[in-house]
């Protein structure tokens, strides 16, 4: 009975063992429909993995799984020189979407720290070349110009980026209040302009009247009854010699 019993557990712990050693060299790994799996045996590339479970021998074979889907990648408050010379700090946010992941394994030891350098170049490369007021005004500018050093540039392999956006741009206290200076003298100089135009077209009017009522005195007499008409309750005293009238008008009466 005792040796039965001994039997029974030495068989349950084999069976432990050759659960546990299985599970050691082969793997189970399911690849999902947004994805796509590289798969290499004994150090070499065997092909890219459709969606599916699959299992696998562990010791000679591995499987890396690259998501499909578009990424936005942050690149954080990056110092650069505008092409004055000015201190700017500028964030951005690019998205990118993995196309080939034969070619992201094979060209790279981490695609994405690769290419957030990249990015970092060419922003700065872009920078460099825009004055700070121009930079404030036309952020598009900005994010058109490294779109384009992106998709052209040819060490990016594999990768589609998608889309550039500026998030912020940051500049120091000093420079935030002469912008702000420079904002206002602006909005008050348009100011006074529109003042300036709007009396300069009444000065126009009130002259171009003028010279109508010197060649037309009979629109002169007309302009006057419509004001007497216009005006009730009020006396009004008319220039006899004018008007050719020899008593004082009154609406009253």
């Amino acid at each position: 009975m005792i040796a039965f019993i001994i039997d029974t557990v030495l068989y349950f712990i084999l069976i432990l063992i050759l659960f546990f050693a299985i599970k050691m060299v082969f793997n189970s790994i399911t690849i999902y429909q947004y994805e796509r799996g590289v798969k290499f045996h004994k150090g070499k590339f065997q092909g890219v993995m459709e969606p599916g479970k699959y299992t696998y021998f562990t010791p000679s074979t591995k499987i890396d799984v690259f998501d499909m889907r578009p990424v936005i990648l942050q690149i954080n408050g990056q110092e650069l020189l505008s092409a004055d010379n000015v201190n700017v700090k500028i964030s951005l946010a690019v998205k990118y979407q993995v196309k080939d992941p034969k070619a992201i394994v094979l060209e790279y030891q981490d695609f994405q720290e690769n290419l957030y350098t990249t990015i970092q170049l060419k922003l700065r490369d872009v920078i460099s070349t825009i004055e700070i007021d121009r930079l404030i005004e036309n952020r598009q500018q900005i994010n058109s110009r490294v779109k384009d050093l992106l998709t052209e540039d040819e060490t990016i392999i594999g990768l589609s980026i998608l889309a550039v956006d500026v998030k912020d741009i940051m500049l120091s206290a000093e420079l935030k209040k002469a912008f702000s200076e420079v904002l206002r003298a602006k909005k008050e100089a348009q100011a006074a302009l529109e003042k300036a135009r709007g009396e300069a077209a009444t000065l126009r009017s009130l002259a171009n009247t003028a010279k109508v009522l010197a060649n037309n005195p009979e629109l002169a007499h007309l302009r006057l009854v419509h004001t007497i008409e216009a005006s009730k309750g009020n006396t009004f005293i008319i220039n006899a010699s004018s008007m050719g009238i020899e008593k004082t008008m009154d609406k009253n009466a």
